[in-house]
């Protein structure tokens, strides 16, 4: 079963074996600096499975929630990725389904998960297909276009 903690420090946490391919780490950034980004209001995950690390994320209150005009009761999702050797085994839609139980346990107050994906990444057609709504907003950041997404959470 998937199992999804919060980071205390990055040093405890191999990630020798975790590999993504460049495009993917260009949008999903690297998991070091998913783990490791120091900043209020920011608590980076690990996703595992029977002790085998599988995926890493974060999770954002704050600034980022007003720039993308995202509900006070919500939460940002950053920089999720999967291992690509685990790639293609149900682990991304297991894992957001870990988060929103997650959430429903330990943030009851958060009603809403919001996240951007570049127009050109993959990746949005899965979050579309695990439930998550094309706001139709686009912020620019950088050169680079990206679509607000959205999922209410169920109760």
């Amino acid at each position: 079963m998937i199992n999804i903690k919060p980071v205390d420090t990055v040093n405890d946490i191999d990630l020798s074996h975790y590999e993504l391919p460049v495009r993917q780490m260009v949008y999903a950034g690297h998991p070091r600096f998913i783990l490791s980004r120091n900043k209020p209001q920011y608590i980076p995950f690990i996703i595992e499975e029977q002790d085998r690390l599988i995926g890493v994320f974060a999770l954002e209150t704050g600034e980022i929630l007003e720039t993308i005009g995202a509900p006070q009761h919500a939460i940002y999702l950053r920089g999720l990725s999967i291992n690509f050797s685990e790639q293609n085994k149900g682990y991304f839609k297991a894992s957001l389904a870990a988060l929103e139980r997650y959430l429903l346990e330990h943030y009851p107050e958060i009603t809403a998960i919001y996240l951007m994906v570049n127009v050109n990444n993959d990746a949005y057609y899965a979050f579309i297909k695990s439930g998550f709504k094309d706001e139709k907003r686009i912020v620019r950041q950088g050169l680079s276009k990206l679509k607000v997404l959205s999922k209410k959470l169920s109760i």
